[in-house]
């Protein structure tokens, strides 16, 4: 019992210090609280202190600030947006380089499968004939052998002695005679038939072979360019797809592509026509010369003409005055005017006669010359070489071209765009004169006349040729720009030609 009590004593004196213990913790606590809202207001007056040390910026300042910033952040807009024209612009081209390579591989596809067609219907034929000449060659072997066993059960020598000797006369045993030569004779021809005929199947077959051959490198290669197509058609879709997204950018550029090519053809008409006005004023003034000296002439020979006639009459008048002369002197008189009349007469003839000696052969006329020309130019249809150097790329051909995926992509042209590696040039297609060279705010326009042809390169940055200038076919015009990019015109006076059925590729 005095132990329980003690027990409980002492865990009453535990439980005390305790709550005393608790008690001092929960006095401590506010002081800290105390301590740490002093030193936040001292760093708050600091604060306070350091931002008033800070000077506050004008309203002016704080505008041009803000136009600083808003100029900024319009240049980088700008900046962007060229960037996207450009990457947009490239993509562009792109597309239309691929989609001129799909078109040009479908052309290639049909060609080939024609082809296939055309050596189709050549086997089916060679089959036959095979069939035809197998079957002569039976009936030849057939013959042959008919022949071969009679000749066999008439081998001996006693019974081709036999067959003649028992002729009833002379006139018959003449007959066998030619019998057994001409039939020795079938005989040989027989076989040299079938040997004919043989020969024949073998070449039919050997060709037969080539032709399958053909076909089979024929079917390989459509498969090839099937394939090349089929990827070409998924890398366009892709490009397409790409660009849809950026339809307003790709609306802007087909515009501007549209109006500055515009220009270049307002250009080039207006240039084109000044040709043909000049060539035309040139060809009239040049028949006018040349009806100018054909009137002189005729008047300078109608001149002579006379004055030999007014010699003749003189003379002839003189000559009779001598007849009738009363006296020598006046006989005289009359023989000297009559040897003057002479002589005149004589030296007007001999002026005649020297002058179409020394008079030129008349010149080809300009217009003739044109037609010669541009009969050459004609006749090298299909085989005119390219109009630029290396390697090239069709980014857009003659008339309208149109992307799959893309109906409001449409850009005409009145010429074929080629593309070609760093340092192409522009060279001439065939023998002419360079008529102009204009210079455009994006390069050069180099004009080049065959007679009534004109080819026109433009999109050039320098130019190697000048207005009057005599070219050869392949002769450099000029170095392309940093697009590579030029265009290529062909026009019979005013008409467009399509380049392409003049161009050998």
């Amino acid at each position: 019992m005095k132990k329980i009590c003690f027990l409980l004593m002492v865990l009453m004196c535990f439980g005390l210090s305790s709550a005393q213990q608790r008690k001092t913790q929960t006095r401590r606590k506010p002081a800290t609280t105390q301590t740490q809202a002093k030193k936040k207001k001292t760093t708050a007056k600091k604060k306070t202190t350091t931002k008033k040390a800070v000077p506050r910026k004008s309203e002016k300042e704080q505008l041009q600030d803000r136009r600083k910033k808003i100029s900024q952040n319009i240049a980088a807009q700008k900046k962007r947006q060229v960037e996207l024209e450009r990457n947009v612009k490239k993509r562009m081209q792109d597309v239309l380089v691929l989609n001129n390579e799909i078109s040009e591989k479908r052309r290639t596809i049909d060609s080939i499968n024609s082809d296939i067609t055309n050596l189709s219907a050549h086997i089916e034929v060679l089959d036959s004939q095979l069939v035809i000449l197998h079957q002569e060659l039976v009936e030849r072997q057939e013959r042959y052998a008919k022949s071969m066993r009679y000749m066999y059960r008439n081998r001996k020598v006693e019974n081709k002695l036999m067959f003649v000797f028992s002729a009833k006369n002379v006139n018959q045993m003449y007959r066998r005679m030619r019998f057994m030569k001409e039939y020795a004779t079938y005989q040989r021809a027989q076989g040299e038939a079938v040997k004919q005929k043989q020969a024949q199947i073998e070449n039919k077959q050997e060709e037969l072979r080539n032709t399958k051959s053909e076909k089979t490198t024929l079917l390989n290669r459509g498969e090839r360019e099937k394939q090349t197509l089929e990827k070409q058609q998924t890398e366009q879709k892709k490009m397409v797809a790409s660009l849809q997204k950026e339809q307003k950018t790709v609306a802007s550029i087909i515009a501007q592509q549209q109006k500055e090519e515009a220009e270049l053809d307002a250009r080039i008409e207006r240039l084109i026509q000044e040709e043909i006005a000049r060539e035309k004023a040139r060809i009239e003034a040049e028949k006018r010369r040349q009806e100018e000296l054909a009137r002189k002439k005729k008047a300078e020979e109608e001149a002579r003409k006379r004055r030999i006639a007014e010699a003749k009459a003189r003379e002839a008048k003189a000559r009779e005055e001598a007849r009738i002369a009363r006296n020598e002197a006046e006989k005289k008189a009359a023989h000297e005017r009559a040897k003057r009349a002479e002589e005149e007469r004589k030296t007007a003839e001999k002026e005649i006669v020297e002058a179409r000696k020394a008079a030129p052969e008349p010149k080809l006329m300009a217009a003739d010359a044109d037609a010669k020309l541009s009969g050459s130019f004609a006749s090298n249809k299909g085989k005119l070489p390219m109009p630029i150097t290396g390697p090239y790329q069709v980014v857009r051909g003659f008339g309208s071209n149109v992307v799959d995926g893309m109906s409001h992509v449409h850009l005409s042209s009145k010429g074929l765009h080629l593309k070609g590696q760093p340092g192409a040039s522009a060279r001439c297609v065939f023998d002419g004169e360079v008529t102009k060279v204009y210079a455009t705010g994006k390069g050069y326009i180099v004009m080049v006349r065959h007679g009534k042809y004109i080819s026109v390169y433009s999109g050039m940055a320098s130019v190697s040729v000048a207005a009057g200038q005599k070219v050869k076919t392949n002769q450099a015009l000029g170095k392309l720009g940093s697009t590579n990019i030029m265009q290529f015109q062909l026009r019979n006076w005013t008409e467009l030609l399509n380049p392409m059925l003049w161009l050998r590729r």
